[in-house]
């Protein structure tokens, strides 16, 4: 620093650290009252082209797996021979599938405010979590289209059942079928199914039957998902009245409920079957709240699922909520306007029996909790081997709140049962008649979040408001400093000229200080040099040269 020589270099001085002092203030206080870190957040966290939240939806960076536990049906002959009174049943799993998610064919509704797309699901066998391989495997499970068929015969004409029955025998179809896991999820050429896709193919358009295949992968890629985008807000920021909430289904192929579960249009439809308003379970508004809840739909479900507020949780550092299935959540009661659509004819399956029929070319299939928990103790009865047990079959959903995304911890559980009614004209179905049988059932769950989702729920919760923090921060602590530099050199102008003064004098003493050390080295030089001569001539006398001495004396 240079020491003040004149009154114009102490102005300069001054508005210099004034200005800047002012300015860190200014911004520093910007920082502090205008928030922008949550502003950045809220932009990037909203469903628009090219958002981080966008790119995150297309392609969900997280891990659900599908655990499937099969059931083997070990005495089959005893049973239907008469000598066991109970089918023993032996679960079999789990075989682990990872579902990946991707959405495709984006369609932004500004509108009504909306977004369209269709969403893709594939199914990866994951051998490293699983307890075979399910081509190996192999298992004895009901015969799911000949027991459908016996049970919708039934319901038919005298001549109809009877003609059903004569196929059947004609075919020499089993009720209990033997074969690997694989084809029994995913597809096995049947004749019964081929010959009912040539007769009824309105009915039937599939050559091959595999439960798996119909309740997760059927559909998948033809659907298109219309859904509600965060409600709008007006220039005050509060929200306008009567918006759907955002990330609900608004419809689903056009359709907002269920046509086979008699929604109707004009009436908005009930709560037993409706599709709108409910969640696809991958997107969760951000103002979620501990007395909050939601519904999940999915075509697997045929219907919406409630799930409501069970506790506050942290998992792995992150904040959660975790949410519970009702235990009714599958009854169906004909004096109750939100499940008497499930009753069909007026009747209505046992209690926590859920029928999915509709969905699935009106095969009597139904959903329960696994190992009927829940369900009506007569369900239990003709089997041996079924435990239920709340601690392994319950349900539950966890969200996380910063972002609004489902996370670890998350396990939907749900069984799929064979529904075997009245049976006419079929003797070798008569042993199954007025029963459920259970098929497989599911754990639909998600695995640990990857690191970098982990670290952008961390900074969304804390780490980008502590970055904010921080430089407002500095930016007040530096331009109150400069502003303090601006006063002292305006009022104290003695004081900052004696600082200033200081640094010259310790300037001026270093110049000082070399120059002494440099006088000082070249008078050694010197001395050293004069020296040498005179050791030289002492040398040459010494030597005795005549001519050398005669010299010196006329010299002298």
């Amino acid at each position: 620093m240079k020491l003040f020589t004149n009154k114009n270099q102490r102005n300069a001085k001054l508005l210099r650290c004034a200005a800047l002092g002012m300015t860190l203030l200014f911004f520093g206080s910007l920082i502090l009252i205008s928030d922008p870190v949550q502003s950045i957040l809220d932009v990037q966290l909203s469903l628009k082209p090219g958002t981080l939240l966008y790119l995150l939806w297309l392609d969900p960076p997280i891990d659900v797996y599908i655990n499937v536990y099969m059931f083997n049906y070990t005495n089959v002959d005893a049973f239907t021979g008469g000598t066991d009174a109970k089918l023993k049943l032996v679960e079999v799993g789990p075989y682990v599938y990872k579902e990946v998610l991707t959405n495709h064919n984006v369609t932004l509704n500004e509108a009504n405010n909306t977004i369209s797309y269709s969403p893709r699901r594939e199914y990866i066998f994951v051998p490293e979590r699983s307890v075979g391989d399910p081509k190996v495997d192999r298992i004895r499970a009901p015969n799911i289209p000949l027991m459908g068929v016996t049970t919708l015969a039934s319901s038919l004409s005298l001549f109809a059942s009877l003609g059903l029955s004569a196929v059947a025998k004609r075919l020499n179809a089993q009720p209990i079928l033997e074969m690997s896991v694989h084809e029994y999820m995913w597809g096995y050429e049947d004749q019964l199914v081929e010959l009912a896709a040539k007769f009824v193919p309105s009915w039937i358009d599939f050559a091959s039957f595999g439960i798996m295949e119909k309740l997760f992968r059927e559909g998948n890629e033809s659907n298109v998902v219309n859904m509600n985008l965060p409600e709008r807000k007006d220039k005050y920021g509060v929200k306008l009245p009567n918006s759907p909430r955002g990330y609900t289904l608004d419809s689903i192929n056009g359709e907002r409920g269920f046509s086979k579960w008699q929604y109707d249009a004009k009436s908005n439809g009930t709560m037993c079957n409706r599709i709108w308003g409910s969640h696809d379970a991958t997107l969760f508004p951000r103002d979620m709240n501990a007395q909050d809840a939601f519904y999940i739909y999915r075509r697997t479900f045929c219907r919406r699922l409630p799930m409501t507020f069970n506790t506050t949780r942290t998992r792995n550092g992150i904040d959660a909520y975790e949410f519970v299935m009702a235990p009714d959540v599958f009854d169906s009661e004909l004096g109750n306007p939100n499940s008497s659509c499930f009753c069909k004819n007026n009747r209505c399956l046992k209690k926590g029996v859920g029928s999915v029929s509709p969905c699935y070319y009106n095969i009597p299939l139904a959903i329960t909790y696994p190992h009927f928990l829940h369900g009506d103790p007569s369900l239990l009865e003709p089997f041996e081997g079924l435990k239920p047990d709340e601690s392994r079959f319950g349900s539950t959903f966890v969200v996380q709140p910063q972002l609004g995304a489902p996370m670890q911890g998350t396990h939907l559980r749900l069984q799929a049962n064979q529904v075997v009614g009245k049976v006419n004209f079929n003797s070798l179905m008569e042993p199954f008649e007025d029963m459920v049988l259970p098929l497989l059932w599911v754990d639909l769950n998600i695995d640990v979040l990857c690191f970098s989702l982990r670290m952008l729920i961390h900074g969304i919760k804390w780490g980008f408001h502590l970055l904010q923090w921080t430089a407002a921060l500095g930016m007040l602590l530096a331009g109150v400093y400069q502003l303090c530099a601006a006063l002292m050199v305006c009022f104290w102008p003695s004081a900052a000229q004696q600082q200033f003064l200081k640094v010259e004098q310790a300037e001026q003493g270093g110049r000082t200080c070399s120059l002494t050390l440099a006088a000082s080295t070249l008078r050694k030089s010197s001395a050293v040099a004069s020296l040498q001569v005179e050791q030289e001539e002492q040398h040459l006398l010494s030597d005795g040269s005549p001519s050398l001495k005669a010299k010196l004396s006329a010299e002298a």
